[in-house]
């Protein structure tokens, strides 16, 4: 679910900034390899100090640099507080961020330090268990208590939820949208927009918190790829794991059903509440979150089905399936329900 894989024209132009960038970080060219393509470019690699490092290359026409800084120093903020996060390193220039302009524009760079943790499978891995979700609640309510501490410079700000290219609305539509499907996900997003931003429930949240973009390594979980990270509801960095791999048919766990969602939230909840304050009326938005990342996938994925069926693995139940399962849950005007007795 993550617009680093969106499809690009040209890789050319990553290449060409990662060439002109090798000596801001002491990197070891030979020893860098693609791991993530697409309007962010991902590159695992050296320092000439052996260091393991993470070299991505972000897209100027797609992220300003204002927006690029403030999330490198969110990062350090959340390091500061304690986090696991995502771990700037300062460029030779002493910069946390190199703009390199190339013949196509500009291309915002920064490294981070490579975490030793590995990614789980969650339809087969025996620690995608109770254990792990408390631990992963624990870290999402300590990023979220240490993020209520920092007020981000104006000209290096992050952008609000609807605001990010993953949450606009094709202007003009294409014809292979369904146009009562888009109306009816314009009026609710709309209506959530207007929503009071209550302090505690509404902050900066990481927004695409997957199996994907944590690490464990020694029972520690390591959140990386902040990228989307950006001013939206709490229940949104609980709430997009649970869709994905409880609801959304291709990426679905096998036994998968709403009453297990609840019990994953239950203990989401539990590690949460040890750093930060979750009220009742917030986990009442849980579905609400659903739909919204239900509209964030259909405008994602919708146009390019079948790159995103070979990105996902080639699920046994195709991305066409799943986009067709979420224009009926709109046509039908049917809320995605999860059980939160218990939490």
């Amino acid at each position: 679910m993550d617009p680093n894989h969106f499809q690009v024209d040209d890789s050319l132009p990553y290449y060409n900034a990662l060439t002109q960038c090798i000596d801001h970080w002491g990197l070891v060219l030979d020893k860098t390899e693609l791991v993530r393509d697409g309007v962010n470019h991902v590159f695992a690699t050296e320092r000439v100090d052996g260091a393991p490092v993470i070299i991505r290359i972000s897209d100027g026409n797609v992220r300003e640099r204002g927006e690029v800084l403030g999330e490198l120093l969110w990062l350090d903020h959340l390091i500061s507080h304690g986090c696991t996060v995502t771990t700037p390193i300062l460029s030779r220039g002493g910069e946390l961020l190199e703009s390199i302009e190339v013949d196509e524009g500009t291309m915002h760079v920064c490294c981070f330090q490579r975490f030793g943790g590995r990614q789980l499978n969650p339809a087969t891995d025996a620690q995608w268990n109770d254990e792990l979700f408390v631990r992963l609640g624990r870290e999402i309510g300590r990023i979220h208590r240490a993020s209520d501490d920092l007020q981000l410079p104006a000209d290096h700000d992050r952008l609000s939820w609807h605001e990010i290219r993953l949450g606009q609305f094709p202007d003009p539509l294409p014809d292979f949208f369904h146009p009562q499907v888009v109306e009816a996900m314009r009026v609710y997003t709309d209506e959530w927009k207007s929503r009071p931003k209550v302090a505690g429930h509404y902050g900066l949240v990481h927004r695409d918190l997957h199996a994907g973009n944590f690490l464990v390594e020694n029972g520690e979980v390591q959140i990386i790829d902040f990228d989307l990270g950006c001013y939206g509801w709490r229940t949104m960095d609980l709430a997009v794991l649970l869709f994905i791999y409880y609801y959304y048919p291709s990426l679905r766990v096998p036994g998968a059903t709403a009453e297990l969602a609840g019990h994953v939230l239950k203990m989401l909840v539990q590690g949460y509440r040890e750093e930060y304050p979750l009220e009742r009326e917030q986990l009442e938005t849980v579905g609400d979150m659903f739909m919204l990342n239900s509209v964030n996938n259909y405008f994602l994925m919708l146009p390019e089905p079948e790159h995103w069926q070979v990105a996902m693995g080639n699920p046994r139940i195709p991305v066409t399936e799943s986009l067709a399962w979420i224009e009926q849950l709109w046509l039908d005007g049917r809320k995605l329900e999860i059980d939160i007795r218990e939490c």
